[in-house]
């Protein structure tokens, strides 16, 4: 993973767009998919010769476990555009091998019917932990560690076997990681609004414009 300083231009572009860009209003969130202007304002940081999708995202609720690896998606870059001071998101070391994006609920939303669950984006989540998934490598036969899950929103048992680091949320920081790994939104105190790229190639094949760090 890496992360990358961002120029206070930046920031201030994807702000503006965040307000002023075409929303899709959904259930809980909604996305801004004006891919010139998006590809436009990361240019300054990252070549965008492999540029694939981006979004600018506001929503309530946080996340559950998914990865977004596909035959074409190999990275992605999350710019943090507005939110609480204390919001965090979660990197697990754990990596998903397949061909199509995986998401997992296990038993979180079993108070919901199959419409509320459409309604939440939810429908082809697996209801099953990631640890009960062959296709995820590298989950441990033990609980996540309790320091890690104070981060995590919902059941501890939906993150069993699972490791990984913690990555706090700040506007002015960006965070390019693999496309396999999963991640998670951390709880969540009120709204937060992002930028999600993806890209067609993995980190060491990217032109990054702007200084990073190395993060484990």
């Amino acid at each position: 993973m890496l992360e990358i300083n961002l120029p206070s231009d930046i920031v201030k572009d994807m702000l503006d767009l965040s307000s002023s860009g075409k929303k899709t209003e959904m259930k809980n969130v909604s996305i801004i998919e004006e891919q010139d202007k998006i590809k436009n304002i990361v240019s300054k940081i990252i070549n965008t010769k492999h540029y694939f999708y981006g979004n600018i995202f506001n929503h309530t609720d946080p996340f559950c476990i998914h990865s977004d690896i596909s035959t074409k998606k190999k990275s992605i870059l999350l710019i943090p555009i507005q939110a609480d001071v204390t919001q965090t998101f979660i990197v697990f070391d754990q990596i998903l091998e397949n061909n199509a994006p995986m998401s997992w609920i296990y038993n979180v939303f079993d108070d919901k019917t199959d419409q509320e669950l459409k309604e939440m984006y939810y429908e082809s989540s697996l209801k099953c932990r990631p640890y009960d998934t062959p296709e995820v490598k590298g989950c441990l036969n033990k609980d996540i560690d309790d320091i890690l899950f104070d981060y995590l929103p919902y059941s501890k048992e939906l993150y069993y076997g699972l490791t990984g680091r913690v990555w706090h949320y700040k506007p002015g920081k960006a965070l390019l990681f693999d496309a396999n790994r999963l991640h998670a939104t951390g709880k969540m105190k009120s709204p937060k609004i992002g930028c999600t790229i993806q890209f067609t190639e993995t980190i060491d094949n990217l032109e990054i414009l702007k200084e990073t760090h190395i993060l484990p």
